[in-house]
């Protein structure tokens, strides 16, 4: 089981929304960072069959993912998947079952399995334009797994969603990451750093970062700092440096920022989390010292 990247690239006019990203997927959680415009949803378009490459190619198990046999083992969450209000959640995972060619029998046992897994079962004959956002979300990644595929994408599946949610939501992606190429999409660090094996950091359509957790945070160690300081010097030190976090407090401001050397003499040097990571590299300023 291997899903690759080899060198693909895809251009909107003058945006270069993929840039030559190589990348090889096996069994596990994929989590792939980046802010918004970063590439991430072009990225994933094209591992489904959306879109076409302009160049480079993406192969499943040695095969072109255009050809029609990847369907089979492909189960996708858009950003924004399409429903139909008035429809029942058994009825659209029927029906959606019927558009992928599963007989009537196999279709309803899959159903029933995945309302169960999705701890929809008590709502599954309740209309869907009755349900909350994440009951629509779980429908979503419900309809994705109906054929059991190999390769599962999901397109920022957790946005708006409340904490609780999230977390339920998270917890359901990480046993579905067992068997299979599980690629999740998001901007919120929270949900990359508690189930992903593997974190890509993306970036203006390139994979800037790859590796597990640790290894992605070494890229920070020993150049995130704490201090607090008076109102002039933070000022100062906002200027030069990526502040991942700001607190006014009585006695001065505390900042959390980000740079190779030590900023001032009341820093102190911090361990280094994901979320700094993910600030450094998508900072307004981005700027690096």
């Amino acid at each position: 089981m291997e899903l690759i990247f080899d060198r693909v690239t895809k251009q909107y006019k003058n945006k270069l929304a993929v840039d030559r990203v190589s990348l090889s997927l096996k069994q596990g959680v994929y989590g792939l960072l980046g802010a918004n415009g970063a590439g991430k949803t072009t990225l994933m378009r094209m591992m489904c069959g959306v879109l076409k490459p302009d160049s480079g190619e993406i192969l499943w198990d040695g095969r072109t993912v255009e050809e029609e046999a990847y369907r089979d083992v492909l189960g996708y969450l858009p950003q924004e998947f399409g429903y139909y209000p008035d429809f029942s959640a058994m009825d659209f995972l029927m029906y959606l079952g019927a558009l992928k060619g599963i007989s009537k029998k196999q279709a309803r046992g899959k159903a029933l399995e995945l309302l169960e897994l999705t701890d929809l079962s008590p709502a599954a004959k309740k209309k869907i334009k009755t349900f909350s956002g994440g009951m629509k979300q779980r429908l979503g990644i419900a309809q994705a797994l109906l054929n059991n595929p190999k390769v599962l994408v999901l397109d920022e599946p957790t946005a708006g969603l409340d904490p609780k949610e999230r977390v339920r939501f998270r917890n359901l992606i990480s046993k579905l990451g067992n068997d299979r190429i599980v690629l999740l999409s998001t901007h919120i660090v929270s949900d990359v750093e508690h189930i992903a094996d593997v974190i890509l950091v993306m970036k203006a359509g390139s994979i800037i970062h790859q590796g597990t957790l640790k290894e992605i945070i070494r890229a920070i160690e020993g150049k995130v700092w704490e201090c607090r300081v008076d109102a002039k010097t933070a000022e100062e030190l906002t200027a030069r440096y990526p502040v991942l976090n700001i607190r006014e407090e009585e006695n001065g401001t505390l900042l959390r920022l980000v740079c190779g050397q030590k900023p001032s003499e009341t820093a102190v040097s911090m361990e280094a989390s994901l979320e700094d990571l993910y600030l450094y590299y998508f900072s307004e300023s981005d700027l690096r010292e």
